[in-house]
């Protein structure tokens, strides 16, 4: 017998498990990212492991989009020849996870770690923004920036009407305000002039360096070779070199001879950014007479084109940079790319910004090496510090960069649905109407039918209980079509109606009313009570854990319900919270740990009112079975 009690109670610990195991996994998947959610722990890997963490930081800095990027910066070396069966494999890294082994630590109390990353932080700092976007920019609106610049908005416009006037944007709250979009690597980008840019501009003043990704045209160029020879042996053989990886090859500021010069020339006039490039005007003039000369034919067609002011094709001058706000800027492109001589390009870009950064500070190389403890030849062979800058962002703020993962789904999944729209009130009114009007009208018909012996009483007990014998979803149809004849649509009452009498509910009172004791009823009667005095007096509060039952089974179905919420409450100010999560749900399929988040706080009010309740619930369990 004791061995039988053992396995029973091994079977309800065992059935308990697989109920809260699953809760747990989705809990733990809540503070994930796409970067960690299909590893399905109860507590994320980050929060304890150093490695994870560095890993999901460097996700979310740099995105699987720009992995390509990070590997250049990181001087990963591809591919790695891995052992399988029958031989070896050549395997290219395509994930942050693949490459931890790669990383490596540092001493960030180092001078020498403190003076190089110190001084790339100021460089940036001081850097004009048309040379850097931003990083952090997460797939949706979850990014440290996004976050950032929705605040900026916030602060600055008070309220969303007032946004969505200035910066015409079709949105309901400012969580859905994204950055306008950025590309600063792109050849012929520049910023656009409107509200929400020059919005943008401002905020990115206020960031601190580290937010900011400065575009190297070196990298630009590693990866343009990358796309047009896809193996290293193939550049070899064009170029007559003989380099390893993409990322060892420079950048020349000036046009190289062979086959490197072709691929150069056609890397600066079709993919470098235009911003990074100018002319010498003087230089370029001859060229650029006879562009527009075959191009406009006459010198008025050419000033009304190109907004100029000449007389004659022989003063017309190409502009030094791209006139982005012009409209020679089409011309200006076109004789770029088509016909300017590759002697008059010049060009202004970060790399070479940054090495005058550091000649400016140290005398020679040799000072920049003591101070850095480097051994670099020349300035030319400096390269920014992308490795120990991130390693010391991720130092010192690891504790909020936690912090911000735990907590960003959670405050997200807030300000999208929770707050959104009238959501939590509509709730609220209709689980207390549903749950008041279960505790009144339920208790009063199982009382009539408790306390008068009719003899058609079973009849209408075996009537309410065949209510149950139906689906809900059978009567929907019906009762909807009873609610839109009544005019009450898009409201409470069509919400609360057809559930204010439950027969299963009525017969579980009827029970428990027919076990408390005649006596009590007899004795008030002789006193003079009458019987609304005796239900309000005697029975209910003699039957509050049976009605606590009733109260708990009402709040689930009011608060869980989606269907009937949904059919009879079109109008966005009548969805309650589980309509307005659905949808949420339906638009973030590609982001299943905002779902999840979703799911772990609309959960919560459930779990608060069943502990809060247990203990009488289990009186009205088991007092019921023992009488």
């Amino acid at each position: 017998m004791r061995a039988l009690i053992a396995f029973i109670y091994a079977v309800l610990i065992l059935g308990s498990c697989t109920t809260v195991y699953p809760f747990l996994i989705m809990l733990g998947s809540s503070f994930t990212s796409l970067c960690d959610f299909q590893q399905y722990r109860v507590v994320p890997l980050y929060l304890y492991d150093d490695e994870a963490l560095r890993v999901k930081y460097l996700d979310d800095k740099y995105r699987p989009e720009h992995f390509d990027t990070f590997k250049l910066r990181y001087d990963i070396e591809e591919p790695v020849e891995i052992e399988v069966e029958g031989g070896t494999l050549l395997r290219r890294y395509g994930r942050f996870v693949e490459v931890t082994s790669l990383l490596q630590d540092y001493d960030t109390g180092s001078p020498q770690f403190r003076a190089r990353v110190g001084d790339w932080l100021d460089f940036v700092d001081e850097l004009p923004g048309t040379y850097k976007d931003t990083f952090f920019h997460y797939r949706i609106y979850l990014g440290e920036v996004q976050v950032g610049f929705q605040e900026f908005l916030r602060e600055k416009y008070g309220t969303i009407e007032q946004a969505q006037d200035t910066l015409k944007e079709v949105v309901e709250t400012f969580v859905e305000i994204d950055p306008p979009f950025e590309a600063y690597q792109r050849h012929a980008w520049f910023p656009t002039d409107d509200q929400k840019m020059r919005d943008w501009l401002e905020y990115r003043k206020t960031l601190p360096p580290y937010m900011f990704n400065v575009v190297m045209v070196r990298e630009l160029w590693e990866a343009y070779l990358q796309d047009v020879y896809p193996e290293i042996e193939e550049l070899n053989t064009a170029w007559g070199a003989d380099y390893e990886y993409f990322w060892q090859i420079p950048f020349p500021n000036s046009r190289p001879a062979g086959g490197e010069g072709d691929d150069w020339e056609e890397f600066i006039r079709r993919k470098i950014p235009l911003r990074y490039v100018y002319f010498d005007v003087e230089e370029a003039a001859p060229a650029y007479v006879e562009f527009v000369k075959n191009r406009y034919r006459t010198v008025k067609s050419y000033n009304l084109n190109c907004g100029d002011d000449v007389t004659s094709f022989e003063e017309a001058r190409p502009a030094s940079r791209p006139p982005v706000d012009s409209i020679g800027f089409a011309t200006w492109q076109d004789f770029y790319e088509l016909a300017a001589p590759a002697e008059a390009v010049r060009i202004d870009a970060p790399d070479d910004r940054y090495r005058g950064f550091l000649r400016s500070k140290f005398d020679d190389v040799a000072a920049l090496n003591e101070a850095y403890g480097t051994e670099f030849a020349s300035f030319q062979d400096v390269e920014p510090p992308w490795r120990r800058s991130d390693y010391w962002d991720l130092q010192s703020r690891r504790r909020r960069i936690r912090w911000t993962f735990l907590t960003r789904n959670y405050v997200y999944v807030i300000k999208r649905v929770f707050l959104q729209g009238r959501p939590l009130f509509n709730t609220f009114v209709l689980v207390v109407l549903t749950v008041g009007s279960a505790i009144t009208i339920n208790p009063l018909a199982a009382y009539a039918l408790a306390r008068y012996r009719l003899s058609y009483g079973a009849h209408v007990l075996i009537f309410m209980l065949a209510t149950m014998a139906f689906p809900a979803e059978v009567a929907m149809i019906p009762n909807f079509l009873l609610i839109k004849e009544l005019g009450l649509l898009n409201t409470f009452a069509a919400l609360v109606l057809p559930g204010l009498a439950n027969g299963y509910s009525v017969f579980l009172l009827r029970g428990f009313f027919d076990s408390l004791p005649q006596e009590l009823y007899e004795a008030a009667s002789i006193d003079g009570a009458s019987e609304f005095r005796m239900f309000w007096v005697i029975t209910m509060p003699l039957s509050l854990p049976i009605l606590s039952v009733i109260a708990l089974f009402s709040f689930r179905r009011a608060y869980g319900s989606f269907l009937w919420a949904f059919t009879v409450c079109q109008d966005k100010e009548m969805w309650t919270l589980m309509v307005f999560l659905q949808q949420f749900q339906a638009g973030m399929k590609s982001h299943p740990y905002l779902v999840m988040a979703s799911l772990v706080i609309a959960a919560i009010p459930t779990i608060v009112v069943f502990l809060a309740a247990q203990k009488v619930l289990m009186r009205g369990i088991v007092v019921p079975t023992m009488k």
